[in-house]
């Protein structure tokens, strides 16, 4: 009797077992995803200098001309990788389209350090842990991928890229406001953006800059920690639809791929930024600037450090998130059995239709010598289309109606779930590690199903205020005998929830819904975010006419007729430019528990101003993190001062804030 491919495909997986590689990346869980080490960018810096197989230092395609990249600046030591910015006046041949494209002789004040990889790829996850460098503002250490192929072989068809970047990450860039001197946002603010050049309908090419697409290339982290103060790890994961970032293991964003498919190398680097050069606006490029050199501070405050990178390839894996789910729950016979797969068609593959119609579940019968027969089974054939192939979750339900109940197999024999699917690299992919005794009962002894846990989703974790947002709960086993559930919110002044899982959004902040069960209290959380309404500025307070409004396309102004009132009385506002004068916050000190939230509402003055927005930061992000809508949150014990800054003439104003545990 000759053996079919599912069956033979079913005893491997019985008799083999796949371990998970010792290295993977920081966050990664042992038993989900495959990976694979791509030995030719991954580097520890131990040596005594660079790997010329795996790194060109400063690349001759890498010219700035507001500074000057230096191999000098960046050498290996006490098994780093370092990256300095010295203060070298110099001149050097530059070639001025200003002035017609003549060369000429210019003088820059700093030089820098950059490498990148010798090889390089597309798909997959990049990791690095850095340190950020002490001079704050006016250095922006750098993680990034960029594309060198260009032109390629598709230069004249439009629509097609000739350039791509990927920032992993931009340290400490402090150009999320501007253009002042006093606008720039605090240090532990950090910049995830892509970039890219698209080949136009008319042949001439055109970019594609992060600010005027910020939905589709942009990606702003506050992160909970200073960078310059030591190690963090900082990483992307390119795939074929999406792209994701990473802080500490942490996912902080993702963004769908829409450009980013040519090669690309990995490259460390410093850039200098607003404080040390300017933007020459009739050139539309940076320029050095004679009015700020200093050389206090460099090298020794100016040099970012690299511990290590990594760079993997996802190998095409299938898991599901709580294996003591389906080991601890007695499953009925005659009822059904939902499992949640998830999967990752891996960097460079996907989930193929053949052999299994996508991601099949079998409920396999075993013994000691492994297949006996599939039990039940259960497929779902959407995920091999375009928007699902390359990653997801599904979820399978087997129908347990004839299934025999464990304790009426022969001796020896037992139940195991294999989720699997083929790849388009021809192999089949099965969970790691196998998912057994799976443990069916007969209706009459099994008596009552108590549950086992409880999952939550939302529609959408991020809203506005007034908005609402319906929350699902999915209480396991499916044929639990009480599925009762009851909601809560971490702050109801933030968001609250009905018993139906309705949240509404009442004021920016942040606020975690939870689910509680009836039988056994299992208890699962989800995060919801909520903003200020569009027109808002940042600071919680707008200005407001009688005879105009703003949209999210632009904002509004007074009318020299009208007259608006505020706390300190009323003002006439004519339309002219109005300067800050103060700021404050009332009260002016608080305490909360941690995981409690509290939202700042500062007042800018004069009432006219300008421009009342302000930026938040907090002087220990461990022990109260701010966000930019000024919502303060408890992290852990202890006391911490939130800064309100003004970015218009940089007033400021302080919240004392203590935190209980």
């Amino acid at each position: 009797m000759k053996t079919s491919p599912l069956l033979a495909a079913l005893v491997l997986a019985g008799i083999s077992t796949v371990h998970a590689q010792d290295i993977r990346p920081m966050g990664a869980v042992e038993g989900e995803m495959r990976w694979q080490e791509l030995g030719n960018r991954t580097d520890d810096f131990n040596g005594n200098s660079l790997d010329s197989t795996k790194w060109i230092n400063d690349p001759d395609d890498l010219v700035i001309g507001a500074w000057t990249f230096d191999s000098n600046n960046a050498y290996l030591k006490d098994g780093k990788l370092n990256i300095e910015v010295t203060q070298d006046t110099h001149t050097r041949p530059f070639r001025d389209v200003c002035q017609g494209g003549a060369t000429v002789q210019r003088v820059l004040y700093y030089k820098s350090g950059a490498v990148k990889s010798t090889n390089d790829g597309v798909y997959g996850y990049y990791e690095a842990s850095l340190k950020g460098v002490k001079v704050f503002p006016g250095l922006s250490p750098a993680f990034w991928l960029y594309s060198d192929g260009h032109p390629y072989t598709d230069r004249n068809v439009p629509g097609s890229v000739d350039y791509s970047e990927i920032d992993i990450v931009e340290l400490q860039q402090a150009d999320w406001y501007g253009p002042g001197p006093d606008d720039a946002d605090p240090i532990n603010v950090m910049d995830h953006n892509l970039h890219a050049r698209i080949v136009g309908e008319n042949g001439n090419t055109y970019w594609r800059r992060p600010k005027p697409y910020p939905e589709a290339q942009l990606l702003k982290f506050d992160a909970p920690f200073d960078p310059s103060e030591d190690f963090h790890t900082y990483a992307v994961e390119n795939r074929k639809d999406v792209i994701r970032w990473y802080v500490d293991g942490e996912l902080i964003g993702e963004k769908p791929n829409l450009f980013w498919h040519r090669p690309m190398h990995v490259i460390f680097s410093m850039g200098l930024r607003r404080q040390f050069i300017r933007y020459n606006t009739e050139c539309n490029r940076a320029d050095p600037n004679p009015d700020t050199v200093t050389s206090v501070g460099f090298p020794e405050d100016a040099t970012m450090q690299v511990d290590y990178v990594k760079t993997w390839e996802v190998l095409p894996s299938v898991w599901v998130d709580d294996k003591s789910k389906y080991l601890g729950t007695n499953y009925q016979s005659g009822e059904t059995l939902d499992v949640v797969v998830n999967y990752h068609g891996g960097s460079n593959h996907h989930v193929s239709g053949d052999q299994y119609n996508g991601i099949t579940v079998n409920l396999v019968e075993k013994n000691a010598n492994g297949f006996v027969k599939i039990a039940a089974s259960a497929n779902d054939a959407s995920v091999t289309t375009e928007d699902k192939r390359y990653g997801g979750q599904t979820t399978l339900r087997l129908d347990l109606t004839g299934v025999t109940p464990v304790a009426d197999l022969p001796a020896g024999h037992y139940y195991a779930l294999a989720p699997v699917f083929r790849s388009s690299n021809g192999s089949d992919v099965f969970l790691q590690g196998g998912l057994q005794p799976i443990n069916v009962v007969s209706d009459g002894n099994n008596g009552p199903v108590a549950v086992t846990g409880v999952s939550v989703s939302a529609a959408t974790s991020q809203l506005t205020v007034g908005e609402t947002t319906q929350f699902t709960a999915t209480v396991y086993p499916a044929n639990a005998d009480n599925t009762t559930v009851s909601w809560g919110s971490s702050n109801n002044g933030i968001a609250s929830v009905n018993q139906q899982g309705l949240a509404q959004a009442n004021a920016a902040g942040n606020a975690t819904i939870t689910v509680t069960t009836e039988d056994g209290n299992h208890q699962a959380s989800s995060n919801l975010t909520v903003f200020a309404p569009s027109g808002s500025s940042s600071g919680g307070s707008s200005s407001s006419s009688s005879s105009s409004s703003s949209s999210s396309g632009g904002s509004s102004s007074s009318s020299s007729s009208s007259s608006s009132s505020s706390s300190g009385g009323s003002q006439t506002c004519d339309g002219s430019w109005v300067s800050v004068t103060g700021v404050s916050v009332s009260p002016t000190s608080g305490t909360i528990a941690k995981g409690q939230s509290i939202s700042l509402a500062p007042e800018v003055t004069p009432f006219c101003a300008s421009n009342k927005n302000v930026v938040y930061s907090s002087s220990n992000a461990l022990v109260a993190q701010v966000n930019s809508s000024g919502t303060v949150t408890g992290k852990k014990a202890g006391n911490a001062v939130i800064t309100v800054k003004t970015k218009n003439m940089g007033k400021t104003a302080t919240f004392a804030v203590t935190v209980t545990p």
